[in-house]
């Protein structure tokens, strides 16, 4: 389960931040968003930005 604050994986392969971890932000109530997830992380990408959209199939929840 994906839930603000917690830590997850990303596996979108074209994504810059592929295979690190980020931290959920929020999470859209509204199943017709495609891309439903803000995460933020450490890393910024080449435009600058540590924050970026994905779909709940894009992440993969890390237990502590």
């Amino acid at each position: 389960m994906v839930t603000k604050g917690s830590k997850v994986r990303i596996l979108r392969k074209e994504s810059y931040w592929y295979n690190k971890i980020g931290v959920v932000i929020s999470v859209e109530k509204d199943n017709n968003i495609r891309y439903p997830v803000i995460i933020r992380f450490d890393s910024v990408n080449y435009s600058g930005t540590n924050t970026n959209n994905f779909g709940l199939i894009e992440l993969h929840p890390i237990h502590s």
